[in-house]
């Protein structure tokens, strides 16, 4: 929903507020960040609520000559891995509005592609060719908590990445969570007294303003406190008492009976009202206050300088309360109007409810409607397990007050979430607990329907797996009050699972072809790039190569998110895909590049990657290039040796092995794992491709019998073709040579339209045969035996560097700089940062140390 409250709370994160009529400016401040800046690339700036941090720095960014990002962290983002990867969007959001060619390089960084530590190769890369110093302001990064030291951004926090500067606004919790930063380097953090104001400060804003103010009472009374000297400056009172620092109660007293009595009544009633938000939108605004010119109302807040700020994003303009003022208003309101303020609440949760269902589920535990939060939850579930919020769910489950937290429903969704964020032991655990409880229930019904739903994703057997996604579409079909997101997320997820079990190709493309589309419909268009993301391997899965091509053509440009990444492995499915259509294209050089891409982000062995491992070992095998295979073997390790959510994995290992052992000649122990799978019926690919080194051995009656027990999958281009052909050999074996050709021809028809050449590139000396003789007898296809016939050098991916290239990666093995590698070569630094793209494209990799790893 990009227009929607969902969107615009993701954009805003990426932009600083607006300054507001009546900002106190401090130049002070900004002399000290610039300062501190100077002299440290990392600079805290930590302090309580009050103290105007995110006011002062974004003053300072003002100001700036430099060139400055800006992440606002998010209320529900604690995930280091998703951290990382908006803190590389804020980067790229700089590199879009600045236009310097020297910031571009960041905007060819795909991190949602990348494991942390490759992102961090590519960043630093990128970062090499940055001219000028760049600083990323973090605000509110003590929501991030304990993650903020982790993944990329305790990287970039350790690393010191040059000419990157950090700049992490937060309370005090911030230094906490960096204390061993903090307690080496004391002088990086400008603290509560640093940004307290001072009395010249305070003699110059009374002198300026002609306040009526005794500026040493004042500094006495408020002891600097920069809210209490904000609310000065409103009210033209001061808050007392007359020795000491205001304490809460009195602030709170103070904001009631002078603040919010100075300004017009419908703009006190109006922030007490939505000061139940945090981020809001005129929309929302007017939803809570049930205000039609709510519009009006926050622009009148920002005009007289009210405790609010204005975020204007490409997705509309968002307003935010300062966290204080607004926790003085709700605390007003509870105590005056306590059913307004529970009303106020209940009516943020229910407009937020379909847009943006985590942020709901917040406001109707404000509203103290636990039972309206967890139904909100249970109907809305899916949606958040395959978006960014999984971990975030998760949490929000477990602090759930008892005995809503024992609810075998809230165990269930709870075992999900932890499965999907990388916790399978504590997954199985809560499902075992969501059971034991769930014997005590009188009515087992939404129990048992929220668990269908759950065991789609946790259950590893495949006879299992097949009951349970029967009654998950049985679940579909049936009528329900499902919303149209939710049933999105729903029939995504019942496409993966059928992905996983593999029995009928043509309902997972039907299933994942209706998730994209209802998602997009909805706006959910992250949802929709992954469904198509797996559509496309379906495709190609099915031999629908054409198809797949226009489906990997057209995806929609949003990034994936971390945990549903690395669990599903929706990019890696894409690139796996990518690499299929090579493969049998025999485009080896474009297979083992896009392999070596889906394997580069670092996914969940047990996703697409698992696939891309083996398919990297035939595509290897086929190249005969010896280093390829020794890097094949090494990834092998990484497939899993037993079946796992419905997928044969010790099936994919050992054809991987075949291959390679072909490929070093050992062909008897290669044909030691084909006759083991000799009889297999449900591996389609694994079969074809094992078939192909039976037929290179000259086993044709047993390649023939493999691909005979596949007539479930010869809907499959690449499977038809290479049962056609194999049964033309054998017939042409047996000396019958019209049918041969006849059977070869019906094979070339086949191929020919969906570009399968590997079948008789790769089909040996006597599918070679085969083919010479066919053009002698006559055939439509001539143009594409020739291509299939034509002789494959061994060529690695070096080979295809240029001298200068070649000289370049050269220096790139050794430890020298960017700069020293130009001085060596007698070339400008940005030549040799032109050659090192080129290199990466050409070899497949993305980083330096990942080109030295596997070429070297």
């Amino acid at each position: 929903m990009p227009e929607g409250e969902a969107y615009r709370a993701r954009r805003f994160r990426h932009a600083p507020p607006r300054r507001q009529p009546g900002h106190i400016d401090r130049p002070r401040i900004v002399r000290v960040l610039e300062d501190r800046l100077s002299t440290d690339p990392t600079l805290l700036v930590v302090a309580p609520s009050g103290y105007g941090k995110t006011s002062a720095v974004s003053e300072w960014a003002s100001t700036h000559p430099g060139r400055v990002a800006w992440l606002t962290v998010g209320p529900f983002e604690s995930d280091s891995t998703r951290l990382g990867l908006e803190a590389v969007r804020a980067l790229q959001e700089l590199a879009r509005s600045d236009d310097s060619d020297d910031l571009r390089p960041l905007l060819e960084i795909t991190a949602n592609d990348s494991a942390p530590a490759e992102t961090f190769e590519l960043l630093a890369d990128a970062l090499q060719a940055v001219q000028s110093p760049v600083t990323l302001v973090i605000d509110d990064a003590h929501r991030a908590k304990d993650q903020i030291r982790e993944g990329l951004l305790g990287a970039l926090i350790d690393s010191a990445v040059s000419p990157l500067r950090l700049l992490l606004i937060g309370t005090s919790y911030l230094e906490i969570a960096l204390n061993r930063l903090v307690l080496s380097r004391p002088h990086l953090a400008v603290r509560a007294h640093d940004l307290a104001f001072d009395l010249d400060e305070i003699t110059s804003l009374s002198t300026e303003l002609a306040l009526p103010l005794d500026p040493e009472t004042t500094l006495a009374e408020t002891q600097g406190w920069p809210i209490a000297i904000r609310l000065v400056q409103l009210t033209g009172v001061r808050p007392g008492p007359e020795h000491g620092a205001p304490d809460d109660a009195l602030m709170r007293e103070y904001v009631h009976e002078h603040l919010l009595a100075s300004v017009p009544q419908e703009i006190a009633e109006f922030a007490l009202l939505t000061s139940v938000c945090g981020e809001m939108s005129a929309a929302m605004a007017a939803a809570v206050s049930g205000l039609e010119e709510s519009a009006e109302l926050l622009e009148r807040c920002v005009r007289i300088g009210l405790f609010i700020d204005r975020y204007d994003t490409p997705g509309g303009t968002v307003y935010r309360w300062h966290s204080v003022f607004a926790r003085y208003c709700r605390a007003i309101l509870e105590s005056t109007r306590p059913e307004q303020r529970l009303a106020a609440s209940a009516a943020a949760a229910r407009f937020a409810e379909q847009s943006a269902p985590l942020l709901s589920l917040s406001y109707w535990v404000q509203a103290r409607e636990i039972d309206r939060a967890i139904a909100s939850m249970l109907a809305h579930w899916p949606e958040l397990i395959v978006g960014p919020d999984a971990h975030a769910l998760q949490q929000w489950c477990a602090s759930l007050p008892e005995p809503y937290d024992e609810d075998p429903r809230v165990l269930l969704v709870r075992a999900c979430a932890q499965d999907v964020t990388g916790a399978t032991d504590v997954s199985r655990m809560l499902l075992a607990h969501a059971e034991a409880r769930a014997e005590h229930l009188d009515d087992r019904s939404e129990y048992e329907a929220i668990r269908t739903q759950v065991l789609l994703q946790l259950v590893d057997d495949r006879d299992q797996l097949a009951v349970i996604a029967t009654r998950a579409r049985e679940q579909l079909m049936a009528p329900s009050s499902m919303s149209a997101r939710t049933r999105a997320a729903y029939t995504y997820l019942l496409g993966f699972a059928e992905l996983r079990l593999r029995r009928s190709p043509e309902l997972v493309v039907q299933l994942l072809s209706s998730a994209a589309a209802e998602a997009e419909a909805v706006g959910n268009f992250a949802l929709a790039h992954r469904a198509l993301d797996h559509l496309s391997y379906v495709l190609t899965w099915v031999g629908q190569l054409r198809q797949a091509r226009t489906v990997l053509n057209r995806q929609p440009g949003t990034a994936d998110d971390a945990s549903w990444a690395a669990y599903g492995g929706a990019p890696a499915a894409a690139t796996a895909a990518s690499g299929q259509i090579a493969y049998w294209e025999d485009d080896l050089d474009r297979a083992q590049a896009e392999f070596t891409r889906a394997l580069r982000g670092g996914s969940s062995p047990l996703a697409f990657a698992g696939v891309a491992r083996m398919m990297l070992a035939f595509t290897a095998a086929a190249s005969r290039d010896p280093g390829l295979c020794h890097r094949a073997a090494r990834e092998l390790q990484a497939i899993p040796q037993q079946m796992h959510r419905g997928v044969s994995w010790p099936a994919f290992r050992n054809a991987s092995r075949a291959a390679l052992h072909e490929a070093a000649g050992h062909r008897a122990q290669a044909m030691k794992i084909v006759e083991h799978y000799a009889e297999a019926s449900d591996l389609p690919l694994v079969s074809v491709l094992l078939s192909g080194i039976a037929l290179r051995a000259g086993k044709t009656e047993l390649a023939a019998s493999m691909m005979a027990r596949q007539d479930h999958y010869l809907s499959a281009s690449y499977i038809s073709t290479t049962k056609l052909a194999v049964d033309a050999l054998v017939r042409a074996q047996r000396g019958l040579e019209q049918p041969a050709h006849e059977l070869i021809e019906q094979a070339l028809e086949i191929a020919a339209s969906e570009g399968v050449r590997r079948p008789f590139s790769g089909g040996g000396i006597t599918m070679r045969k085969l083919l010479t003789d066919h053009l002698a007898w006559g055939t439509r296809h001539e143009q594409f035996i020739s291509e299939c016939l034509a002789l494959r050098t061994t060529a690695g991916p070096q080979d295809h560097l240029s001298d200068r290239e070649n000289a370049v990666f050269a220096q790139l093995r050794t430890t020298k700089t960017m700069q020293e590698i130009a001085e060596v070569l007698g070339v400008s630094i940005n030549t040799v940062k032109t050659h090192q793209r080129s290199i990466y494209r050409k070899l497949g990799v993305a980083s330096r140390r990942e080109a030295v790893r596997f070429f070297s």
